[in-house]
Order: structure tokens, then C-alpha cells, then sequence
């Protein structure tokens, strides 16, 4: 999900999105995305629990337009979810979502974002049976994913508003705009290309006039999927209170206004420190100080670590529980390099029907 709003807002400002013919690449994909993507974009059927060989169809098709213009495709499917349960407030709502969604379609109404229980499970099988490389995190992907784009000088495709705030060198390809049913191929041509847009961190924070070190600034205090100052009490509010224009979007007013702010700082604790600043709530002192940690520790989730996934794709070795957090190294290591190639189902599928409501409407 990442920032809510920040998608429209991006795509909404011109000057930051840039036409791109990509081809001839490696490509970082957010599996988890995509098959999300390539289900509900394809109006499958939703009310019967399936249309699995119209899905196998898509994602066979996807993959044949990516290998025609030379495109290496790389899959990262998300594994468990948070231990620390950071995202719960998120999750919640996402289930309670779907079983709305499920409740309206049982009743035959009206009802969007309703995901078959073992499409995760085919996506795999056809990715296999293509020889498409893919992994399925032990953990949650997105970093991951941010970390091997980086390490290996290639995109990400995906749509989850996180990727506007991570720093990937070669860029972010947002899936919204990758249109890959109108590859420009020509048989054995080596200039073969899908016509998509990129985003940069590079772009972003020269059209705002921002350190590229505070987008996860920014993407806190916007509120993400970890932390909401608002509903945690503690609303924002800017000294310039002049009426919100009738067709302005109060989310795109308070992102201008956030960036404008932010534009004065150019270190991350710089900007922390001058956070209670803008605050209205009396909340007590405590409470100030466990909204701050909140902060932190969302701040936290865009930094880039070294990840363990190169060495699965090249060598296919699992990660050495050692280097894994101390959550996860109960683990046996027997189930390790199983779990990555997807053998073994991870936890996120005790809530995979959740992901389906956060696909309708990318932040």
C-alpha cells in the first residue's frame, strides 16, 4: 500500500515521471504485485473461486513480451508478514475489506478486489514451468526488492508507493504505466522495447528542491502502512491555515505543504527534532516521545541493507540463518532454501486474501 495518495499525486505532477523505453535489462518484480496486477486487470472472474487458465494465459503472455524485448525478469513474492506487527492496523482493514467485498458478491451486488484463495500458488507453478527465476521472501519483500535493483543496477517494477521513497539508482517503473501489451517488437530485433514510465528519486526531490534523505521523512509523516500521527492523535497542522480551494485535494495541499516544509532541513534527525513543531494535540510527553519512536522506526524500513537474494539467484544458497533476524533464526535450516523457492508456504497465506483489497485503488 505504502503513502496513501502518493501515486495520484506523483502522476498528477508532470514534471516527475519521464517516458522510458525499456529493454535489454535486468528487472527487479514485485511478484506479489503482479499477479495481483495481471488478475484484476484482466477482469477475471471473481464470484466462483478460480478462472485459473485465463491467469496462467496473462502471466504466460506477460513474460513471452519481456523476453522479446530482451527484459532478464527476476520475481520477489512476499513471504511472512511483520513479526513486530507494525502493520496489523493495516492488515485489519484489509481483511475487513475483502470479506466486504466477499459478503456483496455472495449477494450478487457489486463487489472489486476479491482474490481466488490459490492464486499465489499457480502464479509459482507458471513461473516454474516458464523458468522464470522467482524467490518467496522469508519476510516481508519490499526491501529486499529495493536492495537487489540496487545491487545489480536495474529497475523495479511494481506498484506499491514505497518504491517513490526508496533510492534505487536505475529507478521505479510503476506497473500503472508499463504497457507491456504494447511492446514495440519486430522478430529478432535487439531493439524491442516496452514504452513505460520511470520515476527517479533524482527527479522527485529536484522538482521539490528536497534532500533525497528525506523522502522517508516524508513518507512517514505522510503516513504509510507503519505509523499514522493522525490516528495515533497527534494531527499535523501547518502555521499557513488558509482555506483548502473547493477542487483542491487536501491530500495534495498537504503533501505541497509538507515537502515546502521539509525543504528547509537536510538531514533526517534535523527534521525529526523540529516534528512537535507541528503538532497540535496536548498529548502528554510520553505519548510525543512513542509517536517519534513510531517514526524512527517507519524511517527505518526505507534504508537499504544488504540482502541475501543475489547469492539465491546465482547460487542458489539460502541466506545463512546468522545474517537473518533473530526472529526468524529459530528457524530449522533445513526449511530455509524450501521456503525461498516456494515449496513450503510461508505465513503471509494465512492472510493472502487480504492482499487483494490493497489492489484497487495504488497509493
Amino acid at each position: 500500500m505504502g503513502v496513501l495518495g502518493l501515486t495520484s499525486f506523483i502522476d498528477d505532477t508532470g514534471e516527475i515521471l519521464t517516458d522510458y523505453h525499456f529493454r535489454n535489462s535486468k528487472l527487479v518484480i514485485d511478484g506479489t504485485n503482479l499477479y495481483l496486477s495481471l488478475f484484476f486487470k484482466s477482469c477475471l472472474d471473481q464470484k466462483h473461486g478460480g478462472d485459473y487458465d485465463d491467469f496462467e494465459d496473462q502471466v504466460c503472455k506477460f513474460f513471452k513480451a519481456l523476453r522479446d524485448c530482451g527484459i532478464e525478469p527476476y520475481v520477489i513474492i512476499d513471504g511472512g508478514s511483520d513479526f513486530s506487527d507494525k502493520k496489523f492496523e493495516t492488515l485489519l482493514h484489509r481483511v475487513q475489506s475483502t470479506l466486504n467485498t466477499a459478503n456483496n458478491l455472495s449477494k450478487g451486488l457489486w463487489g472489486c478486489g476479491l482474490l481466488p484463495i490459490l492464486i499465489k500458488q499457480v502464479f509459482k507453478q507458471v513461473l516454474s514451468s516458464l523458468k522464470v527465476p522467482f524467490v518467496q521472501c522469508i519476510f516481508e519483500a519490499d526491501q529486499e526488492i529495493a536492495s537487489l535493483a540496487q545491487r545489480w543496477n536495474c529497475p523495479v517494477l511494481s506498484y506499491d508507493s514505497d518504491f517513490y521513497i526508496f533510492d534505487i539508482q536505475a529507478g521505479y517503473l510503476p506497473i500503472s504505466h508499463f504497457k507491456w501489451h504494447n511492446a514495440s517488437t519486430q522478430r529478432w530485433s535487439t531493439q524491442n522495447y516496452i514504452p513505460c514510465k520511470r520515476y527517479t528519486t533524482t527527479s522527485f526531490c529536484r522538482h521539490f528542491n528536497i534532500n533525497r534523505q528525506l523522502l522517508p521523512v516524508f513518507a512517514a509523516i505522510a503516513g504509510n502502512d507503519y505509523v499514522n500521527l493522525d490516528k495515533m492523535g497527534f494531527p499535523i497542522r501547518w502555521e499557513d491555515n488558509s482555506p483548502i480551494e473547493p477542487n483542491r485535494n487536501p491530500r495534495v495541499v498537504f503533501f505541497n505543504k509538507l515537502l515546502k516544509w521539509l525543504a528547509s532541513f537536510q538531514e533526517q534527525q534535523e527534521a525529526l527534532d523540529n516534528v512537535p513543531r507541528l503538532i497540535v494535540s496536548r498529548n502528554n510527553q510520553h505519548n510525543m516521545d512513542a509517536a517519534l519512536q513510531a517514526l524512527s522506526l517507519s524511517i527505518e524500513t526505507y534504508q537499504l541493507q544488504p540482502g541475501c537474494l543475489e547469492q539465491f539467484f546465482i547460487k542458489d544458497n539460502a541466506p545463512d540463518p546468522g545474517h537473518l533476524p533473530d526472529h526468524l533464526s529459530v528457524l530449522p535450516d533445513w526449511t530455509l532454501l524450501p521456503l525461498m523457492k516456494g515449496t513450503l508456504p510461508s505465513l503471509h497465506n494465512i492472510h493472502s486474501a487480504a492482499e487483494a483489497s490493497d489492489t484497487g485503488s495504488p497509493s
